[in-house]
């Protein structure tokens, strides 16, 4: 059983792929780069992966194919709760409002039991995630070129972004802002 994942030698830069033997638990083989042809070229070499454990990186998928098309692949538990809980995070946060307000309308006062008076609590803030972090980092990048008087187009080139992207960042409050 093969456990494969990337990661950053220097982030944004130089990235390698990792191998393990997941039941000994033991790093196999580091490779240069994160590419399906280097991945490829080393399971031609070494047959017999019966299992591939891997994240949804479709590079991974491809050479698993080329060169390993009777190794089942496996999703690993990682990055399936990570990927999941990215989700979830990202829908509530888009539909916060909508949600709230739904809560308030189904939300009627008893008639048997009063209700205590309510409690004035400051406003909820949200959790300092990963992708909450970059959604504040983009839209305080986008203000700081636009106050430099940058158009969307050069925001856009500069920060890889699209122009909508730019836009919408620009028009819209920060706690509006869907998590992106």
């Amino acid at each position: 059983m093969l456990g494969v994942d990337e990661f950053a030698f220097r982030k944004g830069c130089t990235y390698g792929t990792v191998l393990v033997d997941v039941e000994a638990g033991q790093v196999v083989d580091v490779l240069p780069g994160r590419t399906s042809e280097t991945f490829a070229a080393w399971l031609a070499e070494r047959p017999g992966a019966e299992i591939i454990c891997r994240d949804r990186a479709t590079a991974y998928t491809k050479a698993v194919k080329d060169a390993a098309p009777d190794a089942r692949e496996v999703a690993e538990r990682w990055h399936l709760l990570q990927n999941l809980s990215a989700a979830v995070e990202k829908t509530c946060h888009q539909y916060r409002n909508c949600l709230r307000k739904h809560s308030e309308e189904e939300t009627e006062p008893s008639t048997q039991v009063p209700e205590p008076p309510p409690m004035l609590l400051p406003p909820a803030e949200l959790p300092r995630t990963q992708i909450i972090e970059r959604t504040r980092h983009r839209y305080e990048d986008i203000h700081r070129l636009l106050e430099k008087g940058w158009t969307i187009s050069a925001i856009a080139r500069r920060l890889n972004l699209d122009r909508k992207t730019v836009r919408r960042f620009r028009d819209t409050d920060l706690d509006q802002l869907p998590p992106a």
